[in-house]
């Protein structure tokens, strides 16, 4: 029986912190990244003053008391927005271990109730600044920011550094690749493909941010557990199509929590795109890539990282999209044809 994230054991980190917007800026912190043992780094990265909870202080303190070690600011919680959740997967964890990491991430609102803005000193923050909201789509930002804009029903377009370790030799080699490839059309389509579990989004988003260019995931254009196959067209028909013309185009996101599309994305005519995800580089879409990435790893690996990633949602269909991939891959021959293979 495969099993869920329910039957393993894991480690939690609570963590609180402060939305703080006033005069259309919002206060962010700049995080300085680390690097593993083993090599792969985690980006640096703007994100909401915040941190830690410790022992003997409410989630209330713990906000109040990071914000004013990473900002100089004293400030009043006016509010709560909500909670996010992250989890690291037992292979991306920092330190050697055997369980994985749940992040639990607090959001409060607040204002400034005195102090002078300062950057931290000796800390994991190493600057702060009152970021323009219409900037933050081209800021490398923490995925809580996003968190944060969502539980306000605001949604943000951009480069998002997540809590997973990505291997920055790989991301230069990609690089380099897509500075001397030849676009088949008015966009230069980078493809990062791979099965399930690979580590596939982390390095995108990295591609993404070195190139200076957007980033559409396949996750989006799924429509369900059932429509891998079928993605193929729709990428072609409503993105790389228009895109090799030159043209602006919008597709619709699948909402994975209704069973049906949600919102419409809309992305401007652009020289690069990465376009990262299961099916991404097979059959039709294949032919608009000017380089195509294959990400894998061991399957012990991707199925661990897969389903302690995303738990009880994606445990009950593993075996069921392992099916599609093998279905869609092995006639495409789509790891044979790639231009580069990245292992995690």
């Amino acid at each position: 029986m495969t099993p869920t994230l329910l039957q393993v054991d894991f480690d939690t980190r609570v963590g609180c912190y402060a939305w703080i917007e006033r005069d259309e800026h919002v206060l962010l912190a700049h995080w300085g990244g680390y690097t593993r043992a083993d090599g792969r780094h985690i980006r640096p990265c703007w994100t909401l003053p915040g941190g830690g909870l410790e022992p003997h202080e409410t989630c209330e303190q713990a906000a109040v008391r990071e914000v004013a070690e990473e900002s100089g600011y004293a400030v009043r919680l006016t509010g709560f927005l909500g909670t996010g959740t992250t989890m690291i997967a037992t292979p991306d964890r920092a330190m050697a271990t055997d369980r994985p990491m749940m992040l639990v991430q607090l959001v409060y609102s607040a204002e400034i109730a005195d102090g002078d803005l300062r950057a931290e000193t000796d800390g994991s923050t190493d600057d702060v600044r009152w970021v323009p909201l219409a900037d933050l789509s081209s800021l490398p930002c923490a995925s809580l920011v996003g968190v944060a804009l969502d539980l306000q029903q605001r949604h943000r377009e951009g480069p998002v550094v997540d809590d997973t370790p990505v291997d920055e030799d790989a991301v230069a080699r990609i690089v380099a690749a897509a500075h001397h490839a030849t676009a088949r059309g008015a966009t230069k389509v980078i493809t990062i493909d791979g099965p399930s579990g690979s580590g596939k989004t982390t390095l995108a988003e990295a591609v993404a941010h070195d190139l200076g260019c957007p980033v559409v995931h396949m996750d989006d254009l799924y429509p369900g557990w059932d429509g891998l196959a079928e993605s193929v067209d729709l990428v072609t028909d409503q993105v790389l199509e228009p895109l090799s013309r030159g043209e602006h185009t919008a597709y619709r996101v699948w909402g994975w929590t209704r069973g049906d599309w949600g919102r419409t994305a809309r992305l401007p005519a652009t020289d690069v795109l990465v376009l990262e995800g299961c099916g991404s580089s097979v059959g039709r879409a294949g032919e608009y890539a000017a380089v195509r990435v294959w990400v894998d790893a061991d399957e012990q690996v991707r199925h661990r990282r897969g389903l302690e990633r995303d738990g009880e949602t994606f445990a009950p269909h593993w075996d069921r999209w392992s099916a599609q991939e093998r279905a869609l891959f092995g006639p495409d021959r789509t790891a044979e044809r790639a231009d580069l293979t990245v292992r995690t």
